[in-house]
């Protein structure tokens, strides 16, 4: 065992124990084994695709983040320098959304995908 650095034992022995595993010493560097999350982010990034997987991720949680309501008027559009444009289908629900509910998808964006990546909301109508 490296001088300074504890190994939790307890941890291993009821492993050991559940599995029936015949070492007594745990193996080394499982605690120092990097998460398969940031691995692939890593990968996507060196391979272009970090912002279409974070748009497929926004898409599909979409309903989540809106709420469902909200969801069925409007979808997420590109984002550009932290701004996310959301579209929506008509003038009424672009109205009530500047007036009541951009700082709230604002909100439940920045809990999601964190303040750094988002910082503002554009609503516009959607152009298609």
């Amino acid at each position: 065992m490296q001088r300074g650095r504890k190994r939790k034992s307890g941890r291993w022995e009821v492993a050991r124990e559940r599995f029936r595993i015949a070492d007594h010493v745990p193996p080394a560097g499982v605690e120092d084994a990097t998460p398969l999350g940031d691995i692939l982010t890593r990968v996507m990034k060196k391979a272009g695709l970090a912002e279409q997987h974070w748009a497929a991720v926004l898409e599909e949680s979409w309903a989540d983040i809106a709420g469902e309501n909200v969801a069925r008027h409007t979808r997420p559009g590109p984002l550009r320098d932290k701004a996310l444009s959301v579209y929506v289908d008509s003038p009424v629900w672009l109205n009530e959304l500047r007036r009541m509910g951009q700082r709230h998808l604002l909100n439940n964006l920045q809990k999601q995908f964190g303040r750094s990546r988002i910082t503002a909301v554009k609503l516009e109508l959607d152009p298609g």
